[in-house]
């Protein structure tokens, strides 16, 4: 029997066997799935579980609607992802599921329910938003309200809105409230702030998980508010300064200026007049009320407006035309300038006047000027006398004028300057000074000529200046003695001539005639008469020989032309008795000590400035009046005062302790002169009494902390005379010293002065009743000034009394940093404040002043952050946690809290003090550990995977802190999930977890193979992996990994034509061609040398080296070796590289099965059956019957054939393993062109293609047996030609084109001869194992 007979009566058999069996089961968990709508395109959605009784390995479908969502493994059951899902649009999506063995096929319809993600951002409704707001809106009002929808669920779908950013710059301008109502927190201003403000606003959710990442979705709008003016502003004039010029000659009407002003509310911009309040000078020009041209209204003469420096300055004002807010017309004045210019329209003009006081309003125009000046005047030297001013009224260069000197004796003079502008003063110098002369010439006349050169019509003016020469004089007086010593009487009166003193000048007239004067200025006793030259008394009272007996004078004589002669003159007074005695002193004092006598000797001095040695100087002393005279006496010639007995000083009348003499001095002149002198006898005061204390013991009371405060007054009297004996000082002598302080005052200021000793406290010292003394027991001084001083003393008792002036103090133990655990597991009272205040009466009680949220030392600023509501504060300062809200160590970990302690009764000082409490937030093992985004699926390939290899990462996180966010990870199971529907089976340590590292923030760990695994075993592991943190109690977080397993039945063979050590070599080129040719990891399991020659190919090329390797993709599916061939055939062009490094075959690892074994098995099976046996039988028929049909085929095909001849069948280049040509060659049976770019790959084994290849012109040798090789692919089969009768075996590549074919005839004879050799035969040709199914 055929080997095609027996595949076929196998395959019938095999399928009664299995219509035995029962249908596929679905798990009970497929009716509804859960899928994240986040789950991205390609990823694993879920898996189809289902199992088959028999274990027989199922196919998997889908279908329906929404089938198009996902793509199905058939093999696998795993679902992939193929469209975006989204929850939104669709949350529920049906399909139909089934699963297949062959035979049966079980259905079931699934829901699928999209679990939400946070994949939707919130949606402003009705967006921009456009709102308008008057700039004098209040504060607080709400402007708008914005509204977001967000269509996810829970926390990611619940909005919450932010102001973000404000255009132009206002951060704080504006505020939104939850509600999305946006609120005015200040103040608007259309002109001085902004017309509009663009608001930035933002909408967020609250967060969720959006790809294995927790993130929160926001979205942003903008609001434009346009601020609406008001009237409340002036208006503005623009373009100031209004500063302008206009002709003096200019036309009444002409226009000047415009002044423009507008409504300083740009928004409203009112209509605006205008009008002149004020001009100076007044009424020269007018304005236009509506479009403020401003135009001349009278004639202007700008040499009329000198005066206010040709400059008119008038106030115009802007007026709106309606009301403001305030019920009046807004107005604003503005200043204007119009500079009045010049033409040139006067004549220079001449004055007689001085630059700096010519009035030129006033002082007339001059045409003539006369002088005089002395003979031979200096040459160059301006004449003094001549005082002339030029003047033009014009400005700048019509004002500009020439000045000349014409006439008969213009020659003898020159002027300066030559030329002026405006207005300059005119100076005449002589030019030549011997012109000047008397004898030659009397006067002199010239002209002056002002000459305009620019006013050609009134250009010149002229002035006449006529100069007298006057004579000189050349002599001078002279007296007739240098000296003269004239004598008077010191009082004679005034005209009293003593003396007559003449000079004689030999000039004539003027210059002949004298003059005398005396030039002393200082000696103003005496006089001359200055035609005469007699000398006289000119003052009667300044003559005074005691003060000066003897005058020097110079006496000149000046003639009229003002030369000089002199002589001196000596005056000489004589003495008269005119003098009073004088006192040496204005008065005489002295000091006594009383009770003692005849201590008293003072000697009274005066002087007469008289002639000495004469009656008129002699002086004598005598007392005339004076209390206690009779107590005294003087001498009257050397007038010596003495005392004649002791004084007691408190017996004398006078309370002062004085006494007063008068002592006359007096002359023998006749008539005799004399004068007083008061004499003061101070009686000096004895220190003969104490003080004396008005009470000896004293008690006073002051109240704490009062700086300065008054204690009480102590009195003491001392009955001396004088102040400085009974003048009381108080002293505090112990008891109170650096505390208490006393001062004398003065408390009686009638004679005798009373002085008490006022007790105070030291201004600088607080008496503390708490720390104390409470009282203090003084010791008082009263003592006198008197030398030795008399002393006397008291006791003063002071009681401090108590004052609420403490500040209360916080306890520090009480203030200690505090430890509360999260989660109100510590409710109620956590901490009693305490504080301690020493005042005698108090009353306290305890405020919490501020409240500041931390989360790692970062603080919340937000006013109504959630720490603030956590803790609150009793009066009695009992801290205690809020029941009505939740602490969250994840919130916030620190809490700083301000407290403040009050005294209610305190009455100075600061009643209160505050201080700090930390509260620092325990964390709790509250949060479990979160698995962060992991490649869920991993391929691993057993026999290239030692112990300790990685073969995943995971990674997690703890929101808790410390060690309660410290993470483990734990293999807890693993599940081998056998691909051929085998029961599932746990396998224990194969895998273990690796101790995890702390890497920015996020524990990571590696799984490791813990044991060798079965390379045998065909599906995956689903390894749950546990995360745990390290609080107590312990919480865990879970997750699965798929590790797909490739087992060695996708194990492929590589043969190489050159060595292991050129493999090697070549390695990463070899990996890398074989990458990119089957879009796969290449995985090399070993390189070898070959070394059993059953192996080698029959080609002539000999294998020298064996790569085994696996092909896998990177969604755990592997390429088998069978389809290896067709993936490198997709790649021409790495096909050909991979050739060049000595690649020669592909092959399976394992060899086929023996087709005959499995056929003795099967049929030991089914020997029983004689039903089976009959349908073996007809199938056998049957198939015998179309394999007649297919040869038919085929001969009808090679008479086509024997048409086409050789040249034609191989125009074209071999493609190796196939019998197409490359390029343009066509096939020989079909005649069809053949597309070398895509099919270069070898076939499956199909049976039409197997007989297609038997019918070009290579030989057909017999069919091999079963245990042939594999076809060598990449080299081309190998061909027997027959020439001469010599066997020759050759490949493909070298086939030679001029080779002949077998006639079909003997074609068909050694097929059928192989066919009777079943196995074994010798015959020609070339083997290619899928010819085994030529037959079928």
């Amino acid at each position: 029997m055929s080997s095609h007979n027996i595949k076929c009566i196998l395959l019938l058999g095999f399928c009664l066997v299995m219509k035995a069996k029962s249908a596929p089961i679905f798990a009970s968990n497929m009716t509804v799935v859960y899928v994240a709508e986040d789950t991205p395109r390609g990823a694993v959605a879920y898996k189809i579980i289902a199992s088959d009784p028999s274990n027989d390995p199922l196919n998997y479908a889908m279908s329906g609607v929404d089938s198009t969502f996902f793509k199905l493994d058939s093999n696998t059951g795993i679902v992939t992802v193929a469209r975006d899902l989204d929850r939104e649009v669709k949350s529920t999506l049906s399909i139909t599921i089934s699963a297949t063995n062959g035979r049966d096929k079980t259905s079931l319809k699934q829901t699928i329910i999209l679990k939400d993600a946070n994949d939707n951002a919130p949606i402003f409704l009705n967006a921009p938003y456009k709102v308008s707001v008057y700039e004098n809106e209040t504060k607080g009002a709400v402007l708008f309200t914005v509204k977001a929808k967000d269509r996810d669920q829970g926390p990611a779908g619940t909005v919450r809105y932010e102001i973000v950013g404000v255009l132009p710059h206002a951060p704080y301008l504006f505020e939104i409230q939850q509600g999305g109502k946006v609120i005015l927190n200040g103040t608007l201003s259309y002109t001085e702030k902004s017309t509009f403000y663009q608001l930035q606003i933002k909408a967020s959710d609250y967060g969720g998980l959006y790809n294995g990442t927790f993130i929160v979705q926001h979205t942003t709008t903008f609001a434009l508010i346009n601020v609406e003016d008001v009237s409340d502003l002036d208006p503005i004039f623009l373009n100031i300064p209004y500063q302008t010029t206009v002709p003096e000659n200019s036309k009444v009407g002409t226009t000047v200026l415009q002044v423009t002003a507008v409504d300083g509310d740009r928004g409203i911009n009112s209509e605006i007049t205008y009008s002149i309040l004020t001009s100076k000078p007044p009424d020269l020009f007018g304005i236009n009320a509506q479009k403020g041209d401003i135009f001349v209204l009278h004639s202007l003469d700008r040499e009329e407006l000198l005066e206010f420096n040709t400059v008119v300055e008038l106030q115009v004002m802007a007026k709106e035309k309606h009301l403001d807010i305030n019920g009046a017309f807004a107005s604003a004045i503005t200043k204007v300038s119009i500079t009045v210019t010049d033409i040139n329209d006067n004549t220079p003009a001449f004055y007689d006047c001085i630059l700096d006081t010519c009035n030129f309003t006033e002082s007339p125009k001059v045409n003539s000027f006369h002088i005089s000046i002395p003979e031979h005047f200096s040459s160059g030297v301006p004449l003094e006398n001549l005082a002339i001013v030029a003047r033009d009224p014009d400005q700048g260069v019509n004002g500009t004028f020439t000045l000349s000197l014409h006439g008969a004796n213009a020659s003898d003079f020159t002027v300066s300057p030559k030329e002026i502008k405006t207005l300059g003063v005119v100076q005449i110098a002589v030019k030549n000074s011997d012109a000047i002369d008397y004898e030659r010439k009397k006067v002199s006349i010239f002209e002056i000529v002002a000459n305009d050169t620019t006013n050609p019509t009134k250009c010149c003016s002229t002035a006449t200046v006529t100069i007298d020469i006057v004579d000189i004089n050349d002599h001078s007086p002279e007296f007739p003695q240098q000296t003269y010593i004239l004598s008077v009487k010191e009082n004679s009166d005034i005209g009293t001539v003593f003396g007559i003193v003449t000079a004689i000048d030999p000039d004539t007239g003027l210059f002949g005639k004298i003059t005398y004067s005396l030039l002393q200025e200082n000696i103003q006793e005496f006089k001359v008469d200055n035609r005469t030259g007699e000398i006289m008394v000119a003052n009667k009272t300044l003559l005074d020989r005691e003060k000066r007996p003897r005058y020097y004078a110079t006496l000149q004589a000046t003639d009229g032309g003002g030369r000089k002669g002199t002589t001196s003159l000596e005056i000489v007074l004589e003495d008269i008795n005119d003098n009073h005695p004088v006192m040496s002193r204005e008065s005489y004092t002295a000091f006594i000590t009383e009770n003692q006598g005849n201590d008293l000797n003072i000697k009274i001095e005066a002087f007469d400035n008289d002639e000495v040695n004469t009656n008129n100087s002699e002086i004598r002393y005598t007392i005339v009046a004076g209390d206690d005279e009779q107590n005294f006496t003087i001498d009257p010639i050397s007038g010596v005062l003495r005392s004649i007995g002791p004084i007691d000083r408190e017996a004398m009348k006078s309370s002062d302790g004085k006494i007063n003499l008068i002592v006359k001095a007096y002359d023998l002149g006749v008539p005799s002169l004399s004068t007083t002198v008061n004499v003061t006898i101070h009686v000096e005061d004895v220190n003969d009494y104490s003080p004396v204390f008005s009470q000896s013991v004293y008690y006073a009371s002051v109240m704490e902390h009062t700086l300065g405060a008054f204690v009480t007054l102590v009195k003491a009297n001392d009955n001396d005379a004088t102040e400085v004996n009974n003048r009381i000082t108080y002293r505090i002598e112990n008891g109170g010293s650096g505390i208490f302080l006393i001062r004398s005052i003065l408390i009686n200021n009638t004679i005798p002065k009373q002085y008490g000793g006022n007790l105070t406290v030291d201004p600088t010292i607080a008496l503390d009743y708490d720390k104390g003394p409470k009282f203090y027991n003084l010791s008082v001084s009263a003592s006198d000034l008197g030398t030795p001083s008399k002393i006397a003393h008291a006791t003063v008792h002071v009681t401090v009394l108590d004052m609420n002036d403490e500040t209360p103090v916080l306890d520090p133990d009480s203030m200690k940093d505090l430890d509360v655990m999260e989660n109100n597991t510590e409710l109620g009272i956590v901490r009693n404040i305490t504080a301690t205040d020493i005042d005698t009466n108090h009353s306290l009680i305890y405020q919490l002043v501020s409240t500041v949220c931390y989360k790692s030392k970062i603080i919340d600023a937000r006013p109504d952050a959630p720490c603030h509501y956590w803790f609150g504060l009793y009066d009695n300062g009992s801290l205690y946690v809020n029941e009505s809200s939740v602490i969250d160590y994840e919130e916030y970990d620190q809490v700083d809290m301000t407290i403040r302690v009050t005294d209610l009764y305190t009455e100075k000082n600061n009643a209160s003090s505050i201080g700090k409490l930390t509260i620092n937030i325990v964390d709790a093992n509250d949060n479990r550990p979160v698995f962060l985004a992991l490649e869920r699926v991993s391929v691993i390939v057993p026999e290239l995977a030692p112990i300790s290899a990685e073969v995943a990462t995971v990674k997690a996180s703890d929101n808790d802190t410390g060690k309660n966010a410290a993470i483990e990870f734990f293999v807890v199971k693993v599940l081998f999930i056998f691909s051929d529907g085998k029961p599932n089976r746990v396998l224990p340590d194969l895998f273990e977890a690796s101790r995890s590292a702390f890497i920015d923030g996020e524990y990571t760990a590696t799984i490791k193979i813990k044991s060798s695994l079965d390379k045998t075993l065909k599906g995956q592991y689903k390894v749950t992996v546990e995360a745990r943190d390290g609080g107590k109690p312990t919480l865990y977080a879970s997750s699965d990994l798929d590790l797909i397993t490739v087992d060695e039945s996708y194990k492929t063979r590589l043969e190489f034509t050159v060595t292991p050590e050129e493999v090697q070599q070549n390695m990463n080129e070899i990996i890398a061609l074989l990458r990119e040719a089957t879009y796969s990891n290449p995985y090399v399991a070993s390189v070898t040398a070959v070394t059993n020659e059953k192996v080698q190919s029959l080609a002539r090329n000999i294998a020298k080296a064996t790569m085994e390797l696996y092909f896998v993709y990177n969604n755990g599916t592997a390429i088998p070796p069978e389809q290896v061939n067709s993936k490198l055939q997709l790649n021409p062009e790495a096909v050909k590289n991979l050739l060049d490094l000595g690649l020669l075959n592909i092959k399976e690892t394992t060899e086929s099965s023996n087709n005959e074994r499995l056929f003795v098995a099967i049929i030991s099976g089914l020997v029983g059956g004689f039903v089976i046996l009959l349908t073996i039988m007809i199938t056998a028929l049957v198939c015998s019957r179309e394999s007649y049909k297919r040869k038919i085929r085929s001969i009808t095909a090679m008479n086509t054939a024997k048409t086409i001849t050789g040249s034609a069948l191989q125009n074209g280049l071999v493609v190796p393993g196939t019998n197409k040509y490359a390029l343009e060659g066509a096939n020989p049976v079909w005649n069809t062109i053949i597309d070398t770019a895509t099919d270069l790959v070898f076939e499956n084994n199909n049976s039409d293609r197997a007989s297609i290849n038997s019918l070009d012109e290579n030989m057909v040798n017999a069919v091999e047996d079963t245990h042939a090789k594999k076809p060598n692919m990449l080299e081309g089969p190998t061909v027997t030609v027959e020439a001469d009768h010599e066997m020759t075996e050759k490949t493909v590549d070298s086939y030679l084109t001029d080779a002949k074919a077998k006639p079909l005839r003997a074609a068909l004879v050694d097929h059928d001869n192989n066919k009777e050799n079943a196995s074994g035969a010798t015959g020609n040709g070339f083997h290619i194992s899928q010819m085994n199914n030529i037959d079928i």
